[in-house]
């Protein structure tokens, strides 16, 4: 590949530029202009072009169904040069379609934009390179080992309680918030992402200035910065928990109301009896189902030497979560003890691990769950499979305020419905100090991401 860097401040540019050459691109605007959660719509349709209202996009056609395999074909071959058509249409499996059609609009916004424009050429060798690229890291992510159990059971759950109380001990003034937290924290704040960038720099193993350049562009400002800016806000944290909640208590609601009338004639001593039996094989069921499917590692030299229920996941839930020692230190005496004696045989510790590797692990390293993830981010950023759509709109100020009450109120109305405030002796205060902290600041939360990445990044060969 060429190794001129192209300076977008440049007084040659007029000279070289073709003469229908499209407008010229502003790109993203930087950290310090953004100030999307305080604008209005149509102030930050000003300050960036990058972004387009998606009801004046026409929708990408093709012959096939939304999503099936020939549109996703057709799309990446309609970003793609034609020699990368032939590729594309092998590729058929599950995720790496997915995935390849959300970075083909990636590519499709954020570099044919400029590439070919205000870069006067028709050569395809630079996105024939990027391709081949994207299909190098899929590859060596397919067939990279991850001790899923390590990091679910012990690192994640670590770090989410470190983040915790740190956010709990930092000072309510928000400017001095992610300072205090990198500090608490021991963590350089300039560490993250140029690690990653540098890791996958060296994956690369190429001597193009230009490729380098672009890449470390694309994942410093785009990925590590605009798309994760976005991903990491709060709202999007409480108003997932929200909805959770609000379902709970539909849920909850419903069955209540089918009790009251189908259900008046049930009552008496047999009645309860039945319903525990009921309940009992409906575990057993579970369980039988969980530990009969074959799990791929899960066999006998496969088992992890420490116990299950001895993973820290038990310690932040009880101790770190709950806080069941100052609370309820019989309760928590009685969990310790029943993880005591569970932990000491090597078939129950086998079953849970094996239920385990058959729930949460398969469903993690599961394509078809991995490709659907890319399917919805797909449709959240490029609502027509064209431009990116307009960015959502997060409350601020009074509105927020109200929001984030709302979130506690409902997460406060699960927990006295199912008898958690009584079991656990949790107070309303409990919940709305965890709402608090969660949404204290933006910057902090995007730091636990980078933190959790290093972490399997680690694992990686």
């Amino acid at each position: 590949m060429p190794t001129i860097l192209y300076n977008t401040n440049s007084s040659l540019i007029s000279k070289y530029r073709r003469s229908n050459a499209s407008k010229p691109y502003k790109g993203l605007p930087s950290k310090k202009t953004h100030t999307r959660l305080s604008l209005p719509p149509d102030v930050f349709k000003e300050v960036s072009d990058y972004t387009r209202n998606s009801n004046d996009d026409i929708s990408f056609q093709s012959e096939f169904k939304k999503d099936s395999v020939g549109y996703l074909q057709d799309l990446c071959c309609s970003v793609y040069p034609s020699s990368l058509h032939q590729k594309i249409k092998n590729l058929r499996g599950s995720p790496d379609l997915q995935i390849n059609a959300f970075i083909a609009l990636i590519f499709k916004n954020f570099i044919k934009s400029w590439y070919g424009v205000k870069i006067p050429t028709n050569d395809s060798k630079f996105l024939t390179e990027l391709y081949t690229l994207v299909q190098n890291i899929v590859k060596y992510m397919k067939n990279s080992g991850i001790d899923y159990s390590s990091l679910l059971l012990d690192y994640i759950p670590c770090l989410v309680s470190s983040h915790l109380k740190v956010l709990g001990d930092c000072s309510q003034d928000t400017d001095l918030v992610y300072e205090q937290y990198c500090q608490l924290t021991l963590y350089d704040s300039k560490r993250y992402p140029g690690l990653f960038i540098d890791i996958i720099q060296s994956k690369m193993d190429t001597k193009s200035l230009l490729q380098r350049s672009f890449l470390d562009s694309l994942l410093n400002e785009l990925v590590f910065g605009h798309i994760l800016d976005s991903i990491m806000e709060p709202y999007y944290l409480l108003n997932g928990l929200n909805k959770v909640c609000v379902d709970i208590k539909l849920r909850s609601a419903t069955n209540l109301k089918e009790s009251g009338t189908g259900e008046k004639s049930k009552c008496g001593a047999w009645w309860f009896v039945s319903s525990i039996k009921r309940k009992i094989s409906q575990v057993g069921k579970l369980i039988s189902h969980s530990t009969s499917i074959k799990s791929p590692n899960m066999d006998s030299t496969g088992i992890p030497e420490i116990p299950f229920l001895q993973r820290y996941i038990f310690t932040f839930i009880l101790v770190d979560f709950f806080k069941l020692p100052m609370r309820k230190p019989f309760l928590f005496s009685m969990c310790r003890t029943f993880q005591y004696w569970i932990s000491k045989s090597k078939y129950l510790n086998r079953i849970m691990y094996k239920m385990f590797a058959n729930t949460t692990q398969a469903r993690i390293s599961n394509p078809t769950i991995l490709g659907g993830l890319f399917l919805s981010l797909r449709h959240s950023l490029f609502p027509n499979d064209t431009t990116m759509g307009p960015p959502k709109l997060i409350p601020t100020g009074d509105a927020f305020l109200e929001f984030r009450g709302d979130c506690i109120s409902n997460i406060w109305d699960v927990c006295i419905a199912y008898k958690i405030d009584k079991i656990l002796a949790i107070k309303k205060s409990d919940i709305e100090e965890l709402i608090f902290s969660l949404s204290k600041d933006r910057d902090c939360n995007k730091l636990l991401l980078y933190r959790v990445i290093d972490c399997v990044a680690a694992q990686l060969p």
